[in-house]
This record gives structure tokens, sequence and C-alpha cells, in this order.
């Protein structure tokens, strides 16, 4: 295989990669939020030791910091949040976990080369100057996470049939083995 050839199957992988990537995270949300609708409210707002004490202020995170990074990489106003929500209005947030994610979907989707251009971020948090992709696999990650802290909420607070939310379980429900980027 050429050098050129070597490049182009690099940038297809390297797309796929992300595209898989964001693709699961709207699975992920939609799944969680549907699982979540399916139970009482007030088991959703019920308090339990997390970082975030409740399924409604975990989720309200995971909204809030998704619209953060999603801004910061489609080039958006960055929103204002609390960092900890006093108050959370599940409906609101069960759209914009949802749509936030569609949106950046797309956006990844058709800026493939965009991902790669450095975005230069400075906050009261931090300063930095990275690719884009590295700001989508931080949210990634990061929304992972706290997924998973609202199904453990979920088991002490009494909720059950939690969804499988691993993204393994989703390629292999979602990709044929056929066409997984190892076989093109």
């Amino acid at each position: 295989m050429g050098k050129l050839e070597s490049l182009k199957k690099l940038f297809y992988e390297f797309t796929t990669i992300h595209h898989q990537n964001i693709d699961y995270n709207l699975w992920a949300c939609e799944n969680l939020i549907n699982w979540l609708q399916a139970n009482p409210a007030e088991l959703l707002y019920k308090e339990s030791p997390s970082s975030f004490n409740s399924i409604a202020k975990t989720l309200k995170h995971i909204s809030d910091t998704q619209l953060y990074w999603s801004s910061m990489i489609r080039g958006t106003e960055t929103p204002a949040f609390e960092y900890i929500a006093t108050e959370v209005d599940l409906p609101t947030e069960f759209s914009n976990l949802v749509n936030e994610a569609k949106e950046l979907a797309d956006y990844v989707k058709e800026n493939k080369e965009e991902m790669s251009k450095l975005h230069l971020i400075e906050s009261e948090w931090f300063s930095s100057n990275f690719p884009k992709y590295e700001y989508l696999q931080h949210l990634i990650i990061h929304t992972t996470y706290h997924r998973g802290q609202i199904v453990t909420i979920g088991h002490v607070v009494g909720l059950s049939k939690a969804p499988m939310l691993d993204f393994n379980f989703w390629n292999v429900m979602t990709i044929p083995p056929s066409s997984s980027p190892a076989s093109v």
C-alpha cells in the first residue's frame, strides 16, 4: 500500500471513529432518557450520595456540559449555567440532552476537516488549544461517565431495568461485522 493510500485509510478510520462515537452518544442519550421517562419523576429527584446528589441534577450537569463542549466544537455562543443546579425541569433537560446530541452529531458529520483544527479555549477553569476532535473525545467520555452515575443512583433510589448503555453493546448491535472499519 502506497503512502497516499495509507493516508486515505487513516483518514477514513479517524473519521469513522468520530462518527461512531457521536452516533453512540446520541443512541445512549436517547436510551437513557427513554428509561428515565418510564419511571416516576419523584425518584429522579430523590437524593443519593454522589457528585450530583440526584438523577435530575446529574442529568442537568450532563446536559449543560454537553452544550458547553458542543458550543466549543461548533463555534456557537457559550452558554452560562450553574455548576450544580438548584432546580431542574426534567422535560426540558430530556429534550435538551437529545437535541444537542443530534445537533452535535450533524455538525461532526458535516465538518470532518474542521474537527482537526485547533480551537483555543480560555475559560475561568482552564486554557487549552487542542483540535476539536479532542474536545469531542472529552465530551463523549464525560457524558459516558455521568450516564453510569445515573444508572448507579437509579439502583440506589429504586429504579430497575436500566438499559445497557455500553459502547461495545451499541457497536455490536448496530454495525454488521462486514462493514466494520477493520474489514474495509
